[in-house]
């Protein structure tokens, strides 16, 4: 087992305490604009965070033939979209389409580290 994993392995209360007990000590003597400022960037941390995981959780869901969306027409037809063998789709049915969204991935990285050195 890892020792070194973060975020720890804490009880799912604790952590929520603990996220609270920072919160609280964020407030101190700031004002409510300083509060405000300080709260919303801690908010872009963590939209930041979650917009990157989905992201790689997509790349990895298509790459995987894991996506499945309960709304799609065939489902709502009666089709089960869990035991139907669709013999058209498949991983390699799908690699150009994430082949182009790593490719554009890149560009956008390659774009973020131009604009920096600037």
């Amino acid at each position: 087992m890892q020792e070194d994993k973060f975020p720890p392995n804490t009880n799912p209360h604790v952590f929520t305490l603990i996220a609270v007990a920072v919160g609280y000590a964020c407030v101190g003597d700031f004002n409510a604009n300083e509060q405000n400022s300080i709260g919303n960037w801690i908010i872009m941390v963590g939209q930041y965070v979650l917009t990157h995981a989905a992201q790689q959780q997509l790349i990895e869901s298509r790459i995987e033939n894991s996506n499945i969306n309960i709304n799609s027409k065939k489902a709502k037809a009666g089709g089960s979209v869990y035991t139907d063998n669709d013999q058209n789709k498949s991983n390699q049915n799908q690699r150009s389409e994430v082949d182009m969204l790593l490719e554009a991935v890149k560009r956008m990285q390659d774009e973020l580290e131009k604009m920096k050195k600037n």
